[in-house]
């Protein structure tokens, strides 16, 4: 099974770099999105990604996605109105896809920091709440397609674990991501975690258990990433 996967294109600001690694690709099984495809919430740019990726690699393979931090919880909206049925958004849901004789599940989230952002603190008084319960719904959907699937994916914007964020500093994880996730990690054992969100690690994957988790970060990595499973 072949993945593409990639996060924080942030479209406009990082899209030559997407249209220079796109060129090298061939068409994935499934194209996954972590976050961040668009720059401060100009939903609009998401068409500009879509369009890319059908022009260099087609249309015969599905695109799931789930949101970032700049995709505007005000933007959403429209952006699924732009994308219509060209790609699924997972908002706290999850998906399940036949890929050559096997079943995959994925499960999508934006996620969870440790420490709301204070912009967060102001115009979400309840965000503590908001973060603990996705954590909780994370487990609960990865839970449910247990035994449905041959294979589970947790995709989701913030990171689940300090391993992928190396190269920042340690005491700036509490903005990265949430140490609920990597409980989340430890307990239901996906096999495949692909996040985004950080934008300077210098370590773009790690082993938690038997889950293999991947930082798809464009500033990151500085190309697609590429991954050939099962």
């Amino acid at each position: 099974m072949k993945i593409l996967a990639v996060a924080d294109v942030h479209c406009p600001r990082f899209l030559n770099e997407f249209k220079q690694s796109i060129a090298q690709q061939s068409p994935p099984d499934v194209f996954l999105f972590a976050g961040d495809m668009v720059n401060r919430g100009k939903a609009d740019e998401y068409s500009t990604v879509l369009d890319l990726v059908e022009t260099k690699l087609g249309s015969g393979f599905p695109i799931v996605a789930c949101f970032g931090n700049e995709e505007y919880n005000e933007a959403r909206k429209e952006i699924l109105s732009i994308v219509g049925d060209r790609m699924l958004f997972l908002d706290e849901k999850s998906f399940i896809f036949e890929v050559k004789n096997d079943t995959i599940g994925i499960v999508g989230t934006q996620g969870s920091l440790d420490k709301a952002t204070t912009w967060q603190r102001r115009n979400m008084p309840s965000i503590k709440g908001i973060f603990e319960r996705r954590a909780k719904r994370a487990a609960s959907l990865l839970k449910k397609i247990d035994k449905k699937v041959d294979h589970k994916i947790l995709l989701m914007h913030y990171s689940p674990c300090i391993e992928t964020c190396i190269g920042e500093s340690e005491r700036a994880f509490s903005w990265l991501g949430s140490r609920k996730f990597y409980n989340v990690l430890i307990e239901q054992q996906p096999d495949l975690v692909i996040h985004g969100h950080v934008h300077n690690a210098t370590k773009h994957y790690a082993r938690i258990g038997s889950t293999l988790v991947y930082n798809v970060a464009l500033p990151a990595v500085g190309k697609i990433t590429e991954l050939s499973l099962w």
